[in-house]
């Protein structure tokens, strides 16, 4: 009854706006449009992105212009729903933005890394990061160095990792993007327990730590496929989280000398059951098991922290669709090309 309690409100709001999330037959008529801005109007005209599409002109709409406003929409259901929160659910709240800072911090590394300013309009987003983070996501944007990426993050707890990273010289995108990475699941692993109650910790835990274990063996794999790396060079890169996968199973497959070996390994795991026989790649293998975990998380536990990060994790894999899809149209792919690529992504 406490978890009713607790969670009715906020499970109710959370129904409503899962009701508004797109169904195949919207991707699919999406997928067949031949314009951007016939996208942008359908999109306009849609429950979950009416609002942030309001005073956009639709005709005259690009590419970047829309994704900005797609991830806006996320931004905005996660204040609407931070309203509508419990302090003790806001405690969890503030946790999990961790990863939208993160998100953002990455599209600004990344043109910093091409000694180029971001092109981003990072301005519709200032109001919603004020009231959430302490970062000067302005003065990130006009980076055009990773060195000056680093100190801008002065004074922040991302500070110290990438200034490490920098102090040994290291350039490479994939290892600050890494970094990030582990310092995101590490800081919220090791908080739940503080922001969580025992129930909620328990099934909040199920989902985070199948996505971490997921998540290493996606790496572990495309290691295995398209790298020559040694064993603690594959580790370094792994979030040093162990949930259903054991630390042992984990220095196995990294030093397992072919993807055979690792695949027999893998095989042995808790998740060696659910690794099916068909030609599947490892990447759309391990998301539509992630998919999985969260459906039937959000299905079993309908009154606990596990609607939050359900919505939000069903809502991200809406817009990464919709992103491709609106790129799809952009390059002229055509609609079964555009499915074609939603399927494989």
């Amino acid at each position: 009854m406490g978890s009713l309690m607790t969670y009715s409100a906020i499970a109710a709001k959370i129904s409503a706006m899962r009701s508004r999330l797109l169904t195949q037959e919207d991707f699919s008529r999406l997928a067949f449009l031949e314009s951007l801005p016939e996208a942008a109007e359908i999109l306009k005209n849609h429950p979950s992105y009416g609002q942030v599409f309001l005073n956009a002109d639709a005709a005259n709409m690009r590419r970047a212009k829309i994704e900005q406003l797609l991830w806006l929409s996320l931004y905005r259901d996660y204040s609407s729903l931070y309203r509508f929160a419990s302090m003790k659910q806001r405690k969890f709240l503030d946790l999990y933005f961790m990863h939208f800072e993160i998100d953002i911090m990455k599209k600004c590394l990344r043109d910093a890394a091409s000694n180029r300013r971001s092109e981003l309009d990072l301005s519709i987003f200032e109001d919603f990061f004020h009231c959430h983070s302490k970062l000067d996501l302005m003065g990130l944007a006009e980076c055009v160095s990773i060195g000056e990426f680093v100190d801008k993050l002065k004074g922040s707890d991302y500070y110290e990792p990438l200034k490490n990273l920098y102090d040994q010289g290291i350039s490479s995108l994939f290892d600050y993007e890494s970094a990030l990475d582990i310092l995101y699941f590490i800081r919220l692993w090791g908080n739940l327990e503080k922001t969580l109650t025992s129930r909620d910790l328990n099934v909040v835990r199920e989902c985070i730590g199948e996505k971490i274990d997921l998540l290493n063996l996606e790496w572990l794999s495309r290691a295995k496929q398209h790298y020559h790396l040694s064993e603690n060079a594959i580790l370094d890169f792994l979030i040093p989280v162990y949930y259903r996968l054991r630390k042992s199973q984990i220095r196995e497959m990294a030093a397992a000398d072919s993807l055979d070996q690792f695949l027999r390994v893998l095989k042995t795991t808790r998740y060696g059951n659910r690794i099916p026989g068909e030609n599947k790649t490892f990447k759309l293998l391990f998301r539509s098991l992630l998919d999985a975990v969260y459906q039937a998380s959000g299905r079993k536990n309908p009154y606990s922290a596990a609607i939050i990060i359900t919505y939000f994790y069903f809502k991200e894999e809406e817009i990464r669709k919709l992103i491709t899809v609106i790129e799809g149209i952009r390059y002229n792919l055509g609609g079964k090309e555009i499915l074609s690529c939603l399927a494989e992504s």
